[in-house]
């Protein structure tokens, strides 16, 4: 189902170079630096490159290139801050750079770290940004018309102090990683987007509306706990990192590194449990530890590791929970169980005239006859 791509060989000149494998599904093709060289070098000690640390990038249907760089370098080294973190957002038609916003000092805590991104790009002139701090769990939000943030909290962008545990091929670990994944979906009856969202150590998954977050007044405010709710947990060993949403098919992609595998839920499922969850990829040799899940405007999925994996979404929901094709059932045959089921009630039933036994039985098997057409 998946296609790979591998980055080629240091030095080749040629940038449309490509080869296929034996089995003809690896690209190799070169990796070139965005937007130049000269974006990323540092000019002297104390001048900061224009792009330091990307951490996390997203294109809207703007024609921009939303980069967010937390001015970290040597992250595994001897870190050094060179930059406040920052977004960063390109031209895609000519690659210039059009804005960049340093988010202010209130936003950034002593254990901060901003590791994603979701952008609402409904209204090209009023964008939203939303950028996740998973080291001292806080949402930020940013407008693009009025050119300012401000930094949201809530109880449920922190971890789970049960779902610190990572085993990775072999190679167990602790983490007590907050906020991470963050999905936008497609603009909801009252012209906001539903954002899902969840800690990278935890298995639940939350969500919010955009009406709340982007109203700086009410954002905020001590009076928004209730208006976040609490969909469902993926179970034990999942933990997702990166999420994204195909707007074309309300389908939530999810990288699960604890299980190396990518999984999905349909958003139009109102049910959030290990059953409604699909099984899109999972390989303990292509997918260690998958990093970043994209859907592209062609809808193609995209999942990055120290690889680059491919598949359209069609082929990657076809046959899962996920599929499209698959229409719930109606609520009657969903209550089949209810229906049939003798009543558990301490109260004696009333007696029931001949007549309206009769009609009972002919109700349920109708409905018994209409759930084996169906099914």
């Amino acid at each position: 189902m998946y296609g790979v791509l591998s980055d080629g060989d240091e030095g080749n000149d040629d940038d449309d170079k490509k080869q296929q494998n034996d089995e003809g599904n690896a690209i190799v093709t070169e990796l070139r630096p965005y937007p130049s060289w000269n974006a990323h070098r540092q000019m002297g000690d104390e001048e900061a490159p224009e792009i330091v640390s990307p951490f996390r990038i997203r294109a809207d249907r703007c024609g921009r290139l939303w980069v967010l760089d937390t001015g970290v370098s040597d992250l595994l080294g001897e870190t050094k801050v060179l930059a406040p973190t920052s977004l960063l957002v390109y031209d895609l038609h000519n690659d210039n750079l059009l804005r960049r916003f340093k988010f202010p000092a209130d936003h950034i805590k002593e254990s901060s770290f901003y590791a994603n991104i979701a952008v609402e790009d409904t209204d090209c002139d009023d964008t939203f940004a939303y950028a996740a701090d998973l080291g001292a769990p806080g949402l930020v939000v940013y407008s693009w018309k009025l050119q300012e943030s401000w930094r949201v909290q809530h109880h449920f962008f922190h971890p789970d102090p049960l779902a610190g545990n990572y085993t990775i091929t072999g190679i167990s670990f602790q983490w007590d990683d907050g906020l991470f994944g963050i999905a936008l979906s497609r603009p909801q009856s009252d012209g906001f987007a539903t954002l899902y969202f969840h800690p990278l150590s935890s298995t639940n998954e939350f969500s919010v509306s955009t009406r709340i977050l982007r109203n700086q007044t009410l954002a905020t405010s001590d009076k928004i706990y209730r208006e976040f709710k609490v969909l469902g947990s993926r179970g034990p060993n999942g933990q997702a990192g990166v999420a994204f949403l195909d707007q074309k098919t309300g389908v939530i992609f999810y990288a699960l590194p604890n299980l190396n595998a990518v999984t999905c839920w349909k958003t139009s499922n109102r049910a959030y449990t290990i059953k409604s969850l699909g099984r899109v990829y999972m390989s303990v040799t292509d997918m260690v530890f998958p990093n970043d899940v994209k859907v592209d405007d062609e809808s193609n999925l995209w999942d990055v590791n120290f690889r680059i994996l491919t598949a359209t979404v069609k082929d990657a929901i076809e046959n899962t929970a996920c599929d499209t094709k698959i229409k719930p059932l109606p609520d009657i045959i969903t209550n089949l169980g209810d229906i049939l089921r003798p009543s558990t009630t301490t109260v004696p039933p009333k007696t029931k005239s001949a007549a309206a036994s009769v009609l009972t039985s002919f109700a349920v098997l109708a409905v018994a006859a209409l759930a084996k057409l169906l099914l």
